[in-house]
């Protein structure tokens, strides 16, 4: 067990069946969401681009091969043309992140329009008229100081 190079940096054995490809699989989703962000915030030539497009994360496969970038559209109404735009440039993100990554192999990049900002945002705003609404049932300036 000498010179097996299964070992990790801190000198402990290595588990490649469980660790390994979920710790590939993180970094690697990490690193895709940070390039693919920068390249959509420095410009893509697709006038069906616009809005303002958010990379929420990505979800990689097992295997390393496919990558689900999940993005957000504001407004929403232009969503579903941004994404089009996105999955037309696929091609040209995968080749940007093997050149800025360094990785042998790039996942294939689908993308995904997330709306859980514009829900929350909807529920926020439930919540809040909730609120308000609850706040001026108890409302002292409704009548309730008039008592005497």
């Amino acid at each position: 067990m000498h010179g097996d190079d299964r070992t990790s940096p801190r000198g402990g054995p290595r588990d490649a069946g469980h660790r390994a490809p979920g710790f590939k699989g993180a970094q690697l989703a990490s690193l895709v969401q940070r390039i693919v962000q920068t390249e959509i915030q420095r410009g893509l030539s697709d006038p069906r681009l616009r809005g303002l497009v958010t990379v929420l994360g990505v979800d990689v496969s097992p295997d390393l091969e496919d990558a689900s970038v999940r993005v957000s559209v504001l407004p929403a109404e232009l969503g579903p043309l941004s994404v089009q735009a996105l999955q037309h440039a696929a091609a040209h993100l995968r080749r940007t992140v093997l050149k800025e990554s360094r990785v042998r192999h790039a996942p294939r990049l689908r993308f995904v329009l997330d709306d859980s900002l514009k829900r929350a945002a909807e529920l926020d705003a439930a919540m809040r008229e909730a609120a308000e609404a609850a706040g001026t049932e108890q409302d002292p300036a409704d009548g309730g100081e008039d008592r005497g």
